[in-house]
């Protein structure tokens, strides 16, 4: 699915992810791996400041598991663990 000299960028995940070398190298492709936390922050505040730009305009649409009051936070918790889990969980105060 990844186009000739496409990207991609992980972005934090919840376990391994198994690529084929071989694969990204017929495509010429790139695989980049980033964690928010070792960004320098002028990035950061740019980077949230497009999410929130996509968020508002429509352009991101997160998919929401879930939606349950903070009370079940423990519930959460162990939702977003178990295996298959797919999308957010949104705790309501």
């Amino acid at each position: 699915m990844l186009s000739r000299n496409g990207r991609v960028v992980v972005i934090g995940n919840r376990g391994t992810i198994e690529i084929n070398p071989r694969d990204v190298m017929a495509r010429d492709a790139s695989i980049l791996g980033m964690l928010l936390f070792n960004t320098p922050e002028e990035d950061q505040s740019a980077i949230y400041a497009a999410i929130g730009a996509a968020l508002q305009s429509g352009v991101a649409r997160p998919v929401i598991a879930l939606q349950l009051p903070l009370g079940d936070a423990k519930h959460a918790h162990d939702a977003v663990l178990k295996p298959g889990h797919y999308g957010k969980i949104v705790l309501i105060p």
